[in-house]
């Protein structure tokens, strides 16, 4: 166990890679977003047990995990569109809230290190991914609050009801604004879809500038200096 908490970022990361891989291979034969939903509550249970050491993190991590898995899974089986509607929300709001908490969590894990590793270089990478699955959740919030908020022209319509479509256009939105390549193809259209593109452009040049390179320097502090070797 030991041996596993101190690569624990490097497992995150390979979960997290082989998730996506995997909904690759998977999505573009299935319109089923119950797929997204079980790769989702896959990357909650791998984060929580990867990052969440002590009891009060864990037991964080479980109250905003748990609901967002339950409240993913279960939407679909209700008959009611109001329910349904509400479950998908919840759903959500709990996990923008879950992927936070574990932001914070590598951060505050990373920046309290005395010495970088390879393992620490790694939670950073997750970190940078986790920011932009962050926003994506946000930007479908926002588009399920208020239908329209975004445009892309690939698809020849707006708002489209396709959960699984949409959750995948935005995903590619959000990462395609973190890295602030913005091919364009998709728009935002209101005001508050603007802000959440402004901020997440924000949080990820801040997260590079402030974790990576401190990561950097200590890393540089670590290689002996011609003084040390003399």
């Amino acid at each position: 166990m030991k041996f596993y908490y101190r690569w624990k970022f490097t497992a995150l990361l390979i979960v997290i890679m082989t998730l996506n891989i995997t909904r690759m291979l998977t999505v573009s034969d299935s319109q089923d977003p119950l797929i997204l939903d079980l790769l989702g509550a896959a990357m909650l249970a791998s984060a929580t047990i990867s990052l969440c050491v002590n009891p009060r993190s864990r037991a964080i991590a479980l109250s905003l995990g748990i609901p967002a898995v339950i409240l993913s899974l279960s939407r679909n089986l209700f008959s009611d569109l109001h329910l349904r509607h509400v479950a998908l929300i919840g759903g959500r709001i709990s996990s923008l809230l879950f992927l936070a908490f574990i932001i914070c969590v590598i951060m505050q894990t990373l920046l309290t290190q005395e010495k970088a590793t390879f393992d620490h270089i790694a939670g950073a990478f997750c970190g940078y991914v986790l920011i932009g699955v962050l926003f994506a959740e946000a930007f479908c919030l926002l588009e399920v609050l208020a239908p329209h908020s975004y445009r892309w022209e690939s698809l020849k319509q707006r708002g489209i009801d396709d959960q699984l479509q949409r959750w995948l256009m935005l995903e590619y939105f959000s990462f395609t604004t973190l890295t602030t390549l913005g091919f364009g193809d998709v728009v935002p259209e209101t005001p508050t879809a603007r802000f959440l593109a402004i901020w997440e452009v924000i949080c990820g040049q801040f997260y590079l500038a402030v974790l990576v390179a401190g990561l950097v320097n200590l890393r540089g502090a670590q290689e002996p200096t011609v003084s040390d070797e003399s």
